[in-house]
């Protein structure tokens, strides 16, 4: 991704092996511009209360609650146990190439706001209808 441009598309691309629940929080950090432990350990009453973007404030509200944990972000364990989002940072690194978290955001930070292959879908309906 050196020689293009990171867009919206890359990033799709790039969470998508990553669980709703993982994909969200690391949205959410990047978006605050908050640590990943920041996210992981963030809580229901500071969520609500906090002053954030548009964004951030519909990955908070599309969160399911748990009703013994206050964890935002939190996912359940193989065993069936409810936790909050353990090895966050390693996952990233999994899936984004090696990078860590600072790097991912410096990504984000000047990302294009674009899907081509969002684009291309779309512009293919259209011609459909059109056809």
């Amino acid at each position: 991704m050196n020689n293009k441009h990171f867009t919206l598309g890359d990033l799709r691309v790039m969470f998508a092996p990553l669980s709703i629940a993982r994909r969200n929080a690391v949205l959410f950090a990047l978006d605050t511009n908050a640590s990943i432990e920041e996210a992981v350990l963030l809580g229901w009453k500071e969520a609500l209360r906090g002053e954030y973007s548009d964004f951030a404030k519909e990955i908070v509200r599309a969160q399911p609650r748990h009703l013994h944990l206050d964890y935002v972000f939190w996912e359940y364990l193989d065993n069936g146990v409810a936790a909050p989002l353990f090895g966050l940072e390693d996952s990233i690194k999994s899936v984004s190439l090696g990078r860590n978290f600072a790097e991912l955001q410096a990504l984000y930070d000047r990302m294009l706001w674009i899907d081509t292959r969002a684009e291309a879908d779309d512009f293919k309906r259209v011609l459909s209808e059109v056809m």
